[in-house]
């Protein structure tokens, strides 16, 4: 994503900040891409406490996306991916999913799926933005 001109990506751990702090960066925030492992066939708890700060009239229409790694089932991508259309958001369709760990050969389909991500954001704020 950072090959992209025009992009400014900002990677944030969202278990180790503040509610405030994590809703500020919502608030100026373009677009978000979301990853999570699957944990027990679910996402884990700090990805919930983001939906719980998002607001789907503030929000609406910022383009997101998810990606995971999982060992078994794989559910966390998609749950997120879920949660962010119902918060009107708009989803890259497809998430990044991996199992185990995702790196190796698994690298290039990353670079990838950040690539692809990148022209989704591009596209969407031209869409919200049609004469810039």
């Amino acid at each position: 994503m950072r090959e992209s001109e025009g992009l400014e990506v900002d990677v944030t751990d969202i278990e180790n900040i503040s509610p405030d702090e994590l809703s500020g960066k919502l608030t100026v925030s373009d677009a978000l891409l979301i990853g999570s492992p699957t944990i027990n066939q679910n996402t884990l708890p700090p990805v919930y406490n983001l939906f719980a700060l998002l607001n789907p009239v503030r929000d609406r229409g910022k383009s997101a996306g998810a990606f995971g790694s999982f060992g078994w089932s794989g559910e966390a991508a998609g749950i997120i991916n879920s949660n962010l259309r119902s918060l009107k958001l708009k989803v890259m369709d497809e998430p990044a999913q991996f199992k185990f760990s995702p790196g190796g050969d698994k690298e290039s389909a990353l670079i990838e799926f950040g690539r692809k991500f990148a022209g989704h954001i591009l596209e969407n704020c031209k869409y919200k933005n049609p004469g810039e």
